[in-house]
């Protein structure tokens, strides 16, 4: 009996999970990491900027409160400059995978809804003929939700995602770690939201 009352409390509560869950494709651009350059006659050195893509899923506990997973990816290129001009050194490729908090303001049946994120992940850093190094990362987003139709929208985000290089103190800077503590960095995107 104890199984046959579950099963209908999970149907009957099914509708109510449907608008629980969302999901997003999202696309835009992640701004140069500026790096601090450690030897003599080098001007410049950042992790160049470009095109960003990822998705993510979400589950709202409340009409306010959720979790979302996402991912990322930009591809790049560690540039160096010096008086004489810059170069690329090698190619980059930046995947991100973060779990956030996010909270979102305003009244839940509303079709404009802000929101504001934080969370921690993972960068994935490689590149051809180099091995490939995980680090730790950071999130701190805010941005806004429309959505017209009841399970379809778009949303905008910018965020802060720093990666934490840790290599600021070594002797021998491994080539993800660009001798740096930190590698800072603004993702600003936006996409198209499904509801289920």
């Amino acid at each position: 009996m104890r199984s046959l009352a579950t099963a209908l409390f999970l149907l009957t509560a099914a509708p109510a999970w449907g608008q629980a869950f969302e999901a997003a494709l999202l696309g835009g651009f992640a701004t140069p990491g500026g790096l601090d350059p450690q030897a003599a006659g080098i001007t410049k050195l950042r992790l160049d900027g470009g095109f960003t893509w990822g998705a993510s899923a979400g589950w709202h506990f409340s009409p306010r409160l959720g979790a979302e997973v996402s991912w990322t990816r930009q591809e790049s290129a560690l540039s160096i400059g010096t008086a004489r001009g810059q170069a690329e050194m090698f190619e980059v490729d930046l995947d991100q995978l973060q779990a956030s908090l996010v909270w979102r303001f305003g009244r839940a049946q509303a079709r404009l809804r802000p929101f504001v994120s934080a969370g921690l992940g993972a960068a994935f850093l490689s590149g051809p003929d180099l091995e490939g190094e995980t680090k730790l990362a950071l999130n701190l987003g805010a941005g806004l939700q429309w959505l017209p139709a009841r399970r379809f929208g778009a949303r905008l985000q910018a965020r802060y995602a720093p990666t934490f290089l840790n290599d600021s103190g070594s002797d021998y800077c491994d080539p993800f770690g660009f001798c740096q503590s930190w590698l800072h960095q603004l993702e600003l995107t936006g996409g198209v939201v499904v509801r289920f």
